[in-house]
């Protein structure tokens, strides 16, 4: 049941790229786009949910203050992508925000007892960063300044820091494998609905200022975002609960990168140098590794 659920979270992660990268062809707003998105997936989470906890309810339970944090860090985290893709380019930013899988892995060998570092998972993970290098890797190195350094630490620190608090609420909050699905569907409400306040403050307000129109396209993108949105962070909710944290995260960041730059190499013709070929190489060696441990 675990590997259905890693599979199922790696392609729908996978499909929000795809979905992502058509934007531009149908001109659509990303950050318009990214409140119609939260706000079509916490709607979504609220209809298939079929608990007996009323929405009044929600602010009472425990793990209602951690998903808070997390809502609101999920949409920094875009506002900071946005920041790093201008600045440091989508190649160095996508390194830096799947080179944070280390940050997880460690907090979880470290706060877990169950979880250990042994050679097999720390080789694993040097291979992973390798192969996430080796991916977005460029022919043409370029002087970096402050500025395209600082972002992509940040985007390090928060993509790590989200994963880690997500495992954690897993953990601690949903700690069995066989919890009530319709539990962990409330708690994707709430940090939806989070996600949903943080992204009308930040990016609403934005387009009020500059006064700009949201069209059809743009609600259309958001309402199939928010879809797989909602259906991605379930499954991966689900099949944390399967996995140790040094064995979860390699495996799924390394094939939402590796996936993806097959997609792009064969549906978008994205062209690749010999060392990205390397990297994607690298990066399956990875996964077979660390599945066969």
């Amino acid at each position: 049941m675990g590997v259905i659920f890693l599979i199922s979270a790696t392609l729908l992660f996978v499909s929000i790229f795809v979905i992502f990268r058509l934007f531009d062809n149908y001109k659509i707003n990303n950050s318009q786009a990214i409140i119609v998105n939260y706000l079509v997936a916490s709607i979504f989470s609220f209809i298939v949910y079929q608990g007996d906890i009323s929405i009044m309810e929600i602010p009472q339970q425990s793990w209602f203050i951690p998903s808070v944090f997390l809502g609101v860090l999920f949409m920094f985290s875009f506002l900071l992508f946005a920041y790093s893709t201008q600045k440091a380019g989508v190649a160095i930013t996508a390194t830096a925000s799947k080179m944070s899988v280390v940050i997880p892995v460690f907090v979880g060998a470290y706060l877990y007892e169950y979880e250990n570092l042994s050679t097999t998972k720390v080789v694993g993970l040097l291979l992973a960063i390798a192969s996430f290098y080796l991916i977005f890797k460029k022919d043409k190195t370029e002087d970096i300044d402050f500025k395209k350094i600082l972002f992509p630490t940040l985007i390090f620190a928060f993509s790590g820091i989200n994963d880690t608090l997500l495992k954690y609420i897993r953990e601690i909050h949903f700690n069995s494998i066989e919890m009530d699905l319709n539990s962990e569907i409330l708690f994707m409400t709430s940090l939806f609905s989070i996600a949903f306040i943080a992204g009308l403050v930040v990016f609403g307000s934005k387009s009020v200022y500059k006064k700009e129109k949201i069209n059809l396209h743009t609600i259309i993108g958001g309402f199939v975002l928010g879809i797989f949105n909602f259906f991605s962070a379930l499954t991966m909710f689900k099949a944390m609960a399967f996995y140790e944290s040094a064995i979860f995260f390699p495996i799924f960041n390394v094939s939402i990168v590796a996936i993806s730059a097959i997609i792009g190499i064969l549906l978008f013709k994205e062209k690749m140098s010999l060392i990205n070929k390397v990297g994607i190489f690298i990066a399956l060696a990875t996964i077979l590794l660390l599945a066969m441990y």
